[in-house]
């Protein structure tokens, strides 16, 4: 049986899964925080569905795909690659493989620093669970957008000389001072990388950047954008083969009843792809 990863479980992420159970798959969410609509105080203009708060309207979704036999996973997707017979995607510090992706993250706003885009794997890391041992002993900089990273921090912190750095005011892990200044850029020199902060610069092994969301260029490089959105055709489908997108990643408006009919549409170009594979079987 194809399985289908769906990345985000909003109203676009819930609505493909359910479409692919009825038509055979087996199927994970992969989801790394609340969606949109459950911070919504409430939603008047959904059909049947009417004056309900959006954190209950997202219930409702979760409870019918869960009931459907849907997965759900937490954890944040840091890389997706493509192999021979389908996908490899790198969620916190486990591989999950999959027939086909789905991207359905959300608004995918994601400040970067300068330069970091062309050292990811040559100095600048998203997974310091994963990479931290490469560098053990070494000086490194950590870089945090939040609080939520904690066992990336203690882990990195036991076996590395480490600089914690603040990408935005947050709460500090218990022990952690911070460094001061907050990145603005990054830069190779040698074998070293060069961390720019407001207050001056300083040289490292590796930068570790800790966020809760990833640019979808760095999730899969080859994936063609239309400024923050993925460029999608009529089908869902994105510029690399088998990997679709539904819902606000495609741009605006952002509505939970468009989210939830590209989820649809998203969800039967898939079933299509996998039947043309011969793998929906």
């Amino acid at each position: 049986m194809a399985h289908v990863l769906i990345i985000g479980g909003g109203p676009a992420g819930c609505s493909a899964a359910l479409t692919l159970r009825l038509r055979g798959a087996e199927v994970t969410i992969l989801r790394s925080g609340p969606s949109a609509l459950e911070k919504a105080k409430r939603v008047d203009n959904y059909p049947g569905l009417p004056e309900m708060a959006g954190s209950d309207m997202q219930k409702s979704f979760t409870d019918q795909a869960e009931r459907a036999g849907v997965v759900f996973r937490n954890g944040l997707a840091r890389l997706i690659q493509k192999t021979r017979r389908g996908f490899t995607v790198l969620a916190g510090e486990d591989m999950i493989k999959a027939d086909a992706v789905l991207l359905a993250t959300g608004i995918g706003r994601v400040a970067r620093i300068r330069g970091e885009d062309a050292l990811v794997g040559q100095g600048v890391s998203y997974c310091a669970t994963c990479d931290g041992m490469l560098y053990r002993g070494r000086p490194v900089a950590l870089v945090c957008q939040d609080s939520s990273f904690r066992e990336d921090v203690d882990f990195l912190t036991s076996i590395c000389p480490v600089d914690y750095y603040m990408e935005k005011p947050h709460e500090l892990p218990a022990g952690v001072t911070p460094a001061a200044g907050r990145p603005t850029a990054v830069r190779a020199e040698g074998e070293q990388v060069i961390l720019t902060t407001e207050d001056g610069e300083k040289a490292y092994d590796c930068v570790f950047i800790l966020r809760p969301a990833v640019a979808m260029t760095t999730l899969l490089p080859r994936l063609e954008m239309n400024g923050e959105a993925v460029r999608v055709d009529e089908k869902m489908r994105t510029s690399v083969e088998g990997v679709f997108a539904a819902g606000d990643i495609t741009g605006g408006p952002y509505q939970a009843a468009r989210a939830v009919g590209q989820g649809n549409t998203a969800a039967l170009a898939i079933a299509q792809y996998l039947n043309e594979k011969g793998e929906n079987k």
